[in-house]
């Protein structure tokens, strides 16, 4: 005769059963609350767009390149290697992998100290290299430069601590990218333009006044000015140059479809220090 099952032999049988039958969990950590679902997990050296890092620095870059393709201080399809690196530096940013962005950064630099002079005039090269460097230091990264010369001339530096393009009221000409640092109006350099333009019977005029490295020679600057002014439309050559007490001045005329002249003046004095005079004007 067949022994009575146990109740307690009975549901350890039917236990085994049921663990047997279920289909098996899925495998890895899963998300606290619910059962089953997998955690998707983060690459390593990567994370969430936008959670890393503003890329308002790369945005100006490349801002920067272009508005230097349409000035004329980049040629030759130089941009495009520019804007592929700075494409895929964004890109690094976004994912926080701090280390490749800076690569890329330090081959943006080579790059650009490559066609300094070439394909890119030296005020445009020192401008983007200065603001590469301002997004290492964002980065808190270095940038491997392997170029042969990481330090701008002292032109070029000077010139790149000032926009690509400048507005004036001068018609619709635009004021050449100013060389050096611009400082506060001071009285001195106020009786100078007010002397200068005087001279042309100009009594409406602006000016800004920059400090310019002290190796910065007039015939350095006049050449400076001369590439800048050309490719602003003030003309392949000043019309005038001339001396004054203590240093020199050179002056471009452009006459508008509205018949006023328009005129930008660039004066230095190297008696007083290396200083330069950018002056705006019309009659």
């Amino acid at each position: 005769m067949m022994k009575r099952m146990t109740p307690i032999l009975a549901l350890s049988i039917l236990t085994l059963f049921m663990a047997a039958c279920a289909p098996a969990l899925v495998s890895g950590t899963t998300t606290p609350g619910t059962p089953g679902t997998s955690v998707a997990e983060t690459p390593e050296g990567t994370a969430a767009a936008g959670s890393c890092g503003s890329t308002a620095t790369v945005d100006e870059l490349t801002t920067m390149v272009n508005n230097y393709v349409t000035s004329g201080d980049i040629t030759g399809n130089a941009e495009n290697g520019l804007l592929a690196k700075l494409d895929t530096i964004k890109q690094k940013v976004l994912n926080c992998q701090s280390n490749p962005a800076a690569n890329e950064l330090g081959a943006f630099v080579n790059e650009v100290q490559a066609q300094a002079g070439k394909k890119i005039s030296d005020a445009a090269a020192a401008a983007l290299i200065a603001k590469a460097q301002a997004l290492a230091t964002a980065l808190n990264v270095t940038i491997p430069v392997t170029g042969p010369d990481a330090t701008p001339t002292a032109t070029a530096v000077a010139a790149a601590s000032q926009p690509p393009t400048q507005a004036t009221a001068a018609g619709t000409l635009s004021a050449p990218t100013p060389l050096g640092v611009k400082l506060q109006h001071q009285p001195q350099w106020d009786a100078i333009a007010a002397q200068v333009m005087t001279l042309y019977g100009v009594s409406t005029y602006s000016y800004d006044l920059y400090q310019i490295p002290a190796t910065e020679t007039w015939a350095d600057t006049l050449a400076y000015y001369t590439t800048q002014a050309a490719s602003a439309g003030w003309g392949a050559a000043p019309g005038q140059v001339s001396e004054m007490a203590g240093g020199h001045y050179a002056v471009w005329t452009v006459t508008g479809a509205d018949g006023r002249t328009n005129y930008f003046v660039v004066a230095q004095r190297e008696s007083d220090g290396s200083y330069s005079l950018n002056i705006l004007g019309s009659k």
